[in-house]
């Protein structure tokens, strides 16, 4: 248990080296969300420290374990960045075994979700950034469907015009996001009322990458949208509940599937057949020997009839709530 936390500490401290190598570099050097993940990251090196002189009654050395070595052909590269934040969020995982008490457990929680929040924004770069190899812009949007008339992750009518002013494009952005989470989790902001709500700007001076973060809170539920701003296009959604009914016992992971499917079927008639399961793709999200999601792999089918597998988007379950908690688009 200590080599994890150990070694958790210096993927944090590479992770700040890196970053600090991409901010002063002159291809990065205006994407101010960096800056926001090396504070943060620095911050949650603190708060791991403190976990570990919690359960050890002593203070982390690293001085006693040998260096982490970065390649430094990856130094400008966000793939790498990506990898090395997936693997800090499998270190916290593993910490979750271990026996903490609530509070602990709360900041480990914690510490999960903001490296889960880094992965999502560099996930968003990184799909931002056309690849040399197939010239192709992973930002998409599914086409409409008949039955419903609004698009997956591309809602109608959402273009943003440069000329509008910022309180108009914010007012534009909370509007779609409410319609979002009406028609994908099937809650109104409208019927329920908004205890809480407030926005975060990615990429503020680059029109071209720009997106919106926006949140709300209800009495019962927690909601995240992520918008484009430069197409209205929205590429993530994300919610979580105060007081869930669970089942005893969860969905299996097949039937988690067939929920899904179901769920998919009855969204995007016209699209579903055009979605095609992956099935070398699972993650399964565990806590205390319980299974808390599963997130599925789908990639798009093309009008050829070929899959593109540029193309695809990740939809997780809550099997004992019985609820779709993300949907994410890459």
């Amino acid at each position: 248990m200590k080599n994890t936390f150990i070694n958790l500490v210096q993927k944090c401290i590479c992770l700040d080296f890196l970053i600090n190598t991409l901010i002063n570099s002159n291809s990065y050097e205006d994407l101010s969300f960096l800056s926001s993940i090396k504070n943060e990251n620095l911050r949650n090196i603190k708060f791991i420290c403190y976990l570990y002189n919690y359960t050890f009654k002593e203070d982390l050395v690293l001085e006693d374990v040998d260096s982490i070595e970065i390649n430094k052909k990856y130094e400008n590269d966000f793939n790498y960045l990506l990898q090395l934040n997936l693997n800090i969020l499998s270190n916290l995982e593993n910490l979750k075994k271990y026996k903490f008490d609530v509070c602990y457990l709360k900041l480990l929680q914690a510490l999960i979700y903001s490296y889960f929040n880094f992965v999502s924004s560099i996930q968003y770069f990184c799909a931002m950034v056309p690849d040399k190899k197939t010239n192709y812009n992973k930002v998409i949007g599914i086409k409409n469907s008949s039955k419903n008339k609004t698009r997956f992750f591309n809602l109608p009518d959402t273009n943003i015009s440069k000329s509008i002013s910022t309180e108009e494009s914010i007012d534009y952005i909370r509007k779609i996001s409410i319609n979002a989470i009406d028609f994908f989790f099937n809650y109104s902001l409208v019927d329920n009322k908004i205890i809480d709500e407030y926005y975060e700007v990615f990429f503020e001076n680059n029109f071209e990458n720009k997106f919106y973060q926006y949140f709300f809170k209800t009495n019962d539920k927690i909601f995240k949208i992520r918008v484009l701003y430069k197409s209205g296009e929205i590429f993530y959604l994300y919610q979580s509940h105060q007081d869930d009914i669970k089942i005893n016992p969860p969905l299996s992971k097949e039937e988690s599937k067939t929920f899904i499917e179901n769920y998919l079927q009855e969204k995007f008639i016209d699209e579903f057949e055009n979605l095609l399961y992956d099935k070398n793709y699972l993650n399964t999200y565990t806590y205390d020997n319980s299974i808390e999601g599963y997130k599925f792999k789908y990639n798009y089918k093309e009008n050829s009839g070929k899959i593109n597998f540029n193309k695809a988007f990740y939809i997780t379950i809550n099997p004992a709530a019985l609820v779709i908690e993300e949907i994410s688009l890459f």
